[in-house]
């Protein structure tokens, strides 16, 4: 087997990410309410329509932030997954196949082509919530790439896309 992967120590979990979600919609709302100290001079020259879309705009920016982490996340439980199942050589199926694919593709394996789709096939697991995962995966490429095209899939929003993360941490993945 390879060298081992280099693990960090800077993973987020989806609890907290819903966390900096929560504070930077907050914090966002209090800079643009009158209770800002900074009010009048933030805003001067507005109307009270432009503060309010302006705030949703910002609102917005943030929730698709917290979205790709959401995402980031979905993907790191996986990928940590499928290195622990290859380094620990455990011997159940899935983990089986995960071993004949890392003497090909060692760590560099396709998350959506060959790690989802390993995991549809286990008997346990409901394949919708793969599925699921697969159609989010287009929105994270969309707003990883810079959201150049027009996305014309289905739009996710970090509620969704959190209960998605809830439902992958009730998935028999090692950590």
């Amino acid at each position: 087997m390879a060298k081992r992967a280099s693990k960090s120590n800077d993973y987020l979990d989806s609890k907290d990410v819903a966390e900096i979600y929560e504070f930077r919609e907050k914090s966002l709302k209090l800079l643009f309410s009158e209770n800002n100290p900074n009010f009048d001079s933030d805003f001067t020259g507005y109307t009270p329509t432009e503060i309010k879309s302006e705030l949703e705009e910002q609102i917005e920016e943030v929730e698709k932030d917290a979205c790709l982490n959401l995402l980031a996340c979905i993907e790191a439980k996986f990928r940590l997954d499928y290195i622990i199942r290859c380094e620990k050589r455990y011997k159940d199926s899935i983990s089986r196949k995960f071993r004949e694919y890392f003497s090909d593709y060692q760590y560099r394996i396709s998350l959506e082509d060959t790690i989802l789709e390993e995991w549809k096939n286990i008997p346990e697991v409901n394949a919708s919530i793969i599925s699921n995962i697969k159609g989010a995966f287009k929105y994270r490429h969309w707003l990883a790439h810079g959201r150049y095209w027009t996305y014309k899939s289905m739009k996710y929003d970090f509620y969704g896309l959190y209960s998605l993360a809830l439902q992958v941490e009730s998935l028999p993945l090692y950590k």
